[in-house]
């Protein structure tokens, strides 16, 4: 590899700011719902970079994996301490106990270059939280650190045996494996695609692949350079406007923007010259952003996750500028205070002192974290009334059931006693999930037994689905078939549906299934119910009242007036009316709610506690507190047992 191909490139600082400005962006709402993509440039712009570095090294004999962890250490160390210090002071004053706490695990798992696998394990359908966690999108440096964990030292044993002519090969093959793990793993495990390096490795690959080829060959056809200069951005910017958070991903959908980098970075090597996008990318202003672009990474999402986590509810576009200002100020600071000294060597200087130094940092970030998290964030810091709040705004994990078709009839939810049949079935999404700790409970006074077939955005209907990122889609119609069939088989006593039905109720084709689902069900001879809506809100409200009790706020004011949630409720009277007519038993949460809290307004709250999980999923708490509406359901039913059934079965085919 040529001298020219390592030599400064203002156009690839360039690209660096079209990377961060979009991920900026999309973070903040700004019409850049696909913006996330930013970081899949980085990758290719980073395995590019330094695998043109290891290589040149190892050609010219000069390459040290303590010379290569110096530059790393200089790199990303200090910038990532000076805001997670400034972090760390914010978050005392700002987050709750609890997040606190998860907070110094986020610091542990950052030490040990492990977030990614720390936050694939944390997030998940209830976990609401994700974007206000302050150190999220470490994510992403873990990613890098693990991979440069691996190929500097496999570069290394392949120049040591003479074989480095085959690296290009090796990494490839590498590349292609890693690219059809994380398409395999785009629907079957779509958190763990996002997060982890094996699906991720692909597009350092890819960066790295092109620091083994020529430059561009295209010669002095200054007009086909601006065409495939146009097609790379073209694939970088396209998905930033079309992608969004139910894009699956990486996978497919992370080729365009992967291969609109490396597009970029190969013709910017052109012996003919730059582009004229790639001139626009190495102007000043362009490259300035480019070069704080790694310290506004760092400062902006903590500045917008700690913002987000005041509010709860989602700022204002003034707000977003005025965050993305300071991000801009806060990252300058940083590059030429913090940066800068540290890769010119001007502050320690000597190698054996900065890995020491960096040794004591990582090492009282463990500790920090540690304490942080075993102290339970230092509770001590809220009152007993915030306590209760937080302690019964949860969600019993157990209940979240997230079936399918292979599932049904065999591995439905049990409620209640498992020797006996269940009289009950309850069919639903996460709105069902909330309302199990109620049935299980009536189950176990009245000794009997439900069943519940749940899985989250997915109605209780036949015939319609609705597409979303945590349902089931086109598989709900399958799967939501096989449920009826099991009812109709079972014949149980009484069938209650729950949904988030202010979701689906104004969709036309949506009424008709609901009312085609309930006839379905009323051949049987079971009595149909379906629970109405708690009111929703829309920002959690169970974070609010948190967060305003914590600082000693009035929680009345977030009571509705039946007015209001009457308004909010989406619901069609007329369709009401035909579930009625249907003989569907209506079961109604409000007028209970609001007896326990004692108020002429619905509060999502009582004196013991609160109601709420976030802004439209009942807590265990509240679950518990629905008893009363439901204990009628079973209160007719007699305890049918399993082996009275199988006798009474055995007797009725003798007596054919």
């Amino acid at each position: 590899m040529s001298d020219s191909k390592l030599a400064y490139r203002p156009d690839v600082d360039g690209l660096r700011a079209v990377a961060v400005l979009s991920v900026v962006f999309c973070h903040a709402g700004m019409s850049f719902p696909g913006g996330f993509i930013g970081v899949d440039v980085f990758f290719v712009i980073s395995g590019y970079l330094i695998a043109g570095l290891i290589l040149k090294e190892l050609r010219q004999g000069t390459f040290t994996l303590a010379n290569f962890w110096e530059r790393r250490v200089r790199r990303i160390v200090p910038a990532m301490v000076a805001v997670l210090a400034a972090t760390l002071v914010a978050g005392w004053f700002i987050l709750m106990p609890e997040d606190f706490a998860s907070f110094g695990k986020s610091i542990v798992g950052l030490a040990l270059l492990a977030s990614n696998v720390q936050f694939w394990k944390d997030i998940d359908y209830f976990d609401s939280a994700a974007e206000e966690k302050p150190l999220l999108h470490t994510w992403s440096l873990s990613v890098e650190e693990q991979f440069y964990l691996f190929v500097p030292v496999f570069l290394l044993l392949l120049a040591k045996r003479s074989q480095l002519h085959r690296a290009f090969l090796l990494l490839a093959i590498a590349a292609v494996i890693s690219f059809g793990l994380s398409v395999a793993w785009t629907h079957k495990h779509p958190t763990g695609n996002f997060y982890l390096l094996p699906t991720r490795a692909w597009e350092l690959f890819a960066g790295a692949l092109l620091a083994f080829l020529p430059p561009c060959g295209i010669g002095k056809k200054k007009w086909l350079i601006d065409l495939v200069a146009v097609a790379g951005m073209a694939l970088i910017l396209v998905p930033c406007f079309i992608y969004d958070h139910k894009t699956p991903f990486p996978g497919l959908a992370a080729l365009p923007p992967v291969l609109g980098t490396a597009l970029l970075i190969w013709v910017g090597s052109a012996a003919a010259g730059l582009s004229l996008l790639g001139k626009l990318l190495a102007s000043k202003p362009v490259v300035f952003v480019g070069l704080i672009s790694y310290s506004l990474y760092l400062w902006h999402w903590p500045l917008f996750s700690l913002t987000r986590y005041l509010t709860v509810k989602v700022p204002s576009a003034t707000v977003w500028w005025l965050l993305i200002g300071a991000s801009v100020i806060l990252a300058t600071l940083s590059w030429r205070f913090v940066e800068t000294p540290f890769r010119q060597r001007k502050i320690l200087a000597h190698r054996p002192k900065l890995f020491i130094v960096t040794a004591l940092l990582f090492t009282a970030m463990i500790g920090v974290g540690l304490v942080m998290y075993k102290a339970k964030g230092f509770d001590g810091r809220v009152t007993d009334r915030t306590k209760i709040l937080v302690a019964t705004g949860k969600f019993d994990q157990s209940y979240v059931r997230e079936l399918e078709l292979k599932d049904i009839p065999n591995n439905l939810v049990r409620l209640g006693a498992t020797n006996i049949t269940p009289s009950v079935f309850i069919w639903g999404d996460s709105h069902a999930m909330a309302i199990l700790p109620a049935i299980d409970a009536i189950c176990k006074e009245t000794g009997n037994a439900a069943a519940a077939a749940t899985h989250a955005a997915t109605p209780p209907v036949i015939g319609y689905f609705s597409r979303n990122q945590w349902g089931l889609n086109e598989a709900s119609l399958p799967y939501n078939a096989a449920v009826l069939e099991h009812i109709k088989k079972s014949k149980f006593s009484a069938v209650l549906l729950v949904s988030y039905w202010n979701m689906h109720a104004e969709v036309p084709d949506f009424q008709t299934a609901l009312l085609k689902t309930v006839e379905e069900i009323r051949t049987t001879g079971a009595t149909v119910y379906l629970m109405r809506d708690v009111p929703i809100y829309d920002f959690n409200i169970q974070k609010m009242l948190v967060r305003s009790s914590y600082k000693g706020g009035d929680l009345e004011r977030f009571g509705l007036t039946p007015t209001q949630f009457t308004a909010a409720d989406k619901m069609p009277a007329a369709l009401m009316e035909k579930l009625k007519a249907a003989g569907v038993q209506v079961l109604d949460p409000i007028p209970l709610l609001m007896a326990r809290a004692n108020s002429e307004k619905f509060v999502p709250f009582d004196s013991d506690g609160s109601f709420y999980y976030d802004s439209d999923h009942l807590s265990t708490y509240g679950s518990l507190a629905l008893q009363p509406l439901f204990a009628p359901i079973f209160q007719n039913f007699g305890v049918r047992s399993e082996a009275n059934e199988k006798k009474s079965d055995a007797n009725g085919a003798g007596g054919l």
